[in-house]
């Protein structure tokens, strides 16, 4: 997947980024002792509008990367949508939060 966005998909991807206000993306395999995960970081201008766009759009480009993302992750992003309850247990620099 990430060959195809780095390669023939690359101006989609960069035209969806700039569609939803996405300044900058991440993404890296952390190497464990028995696995692997992928931390994925994205700094965007209004993350609840990026994953509504990616979770409804229907163009063919958003399409396809939400398949991809689905089948590598198991998931789908109507789960990770930013209504969902979430807890901050750490902001640096900023306020201070009291861990849970």
């Amino acid at each position: 997947m990430i060959q195809e966005v780095a390669g023939s998909r690359r101006e989609q991807f960069e035209a969806f980024c700039q569609h939803v206000g996405m300044t900058q993306v991440q993404i890296q395999v952390v190497q464990l002792l028995r696995s692997e995960f992928l931390l994925v970081t994205l700094h965007t201008r209004d993350l609840p509008y990026a994953l509504r766009e990616l979770t409804n759009s229907t163009r063919p480009f958003e399409y396809w990367l939400r398949e991809q993302f689905q089948r590598l992750l198991g998931w789908s992003f109507q789960e990770a949508l930013p209504n969902r309850s979430h807890d901050l247990i750490f902001l640096w620099p900023g306020d201070s939060v009291d861990p849970p």
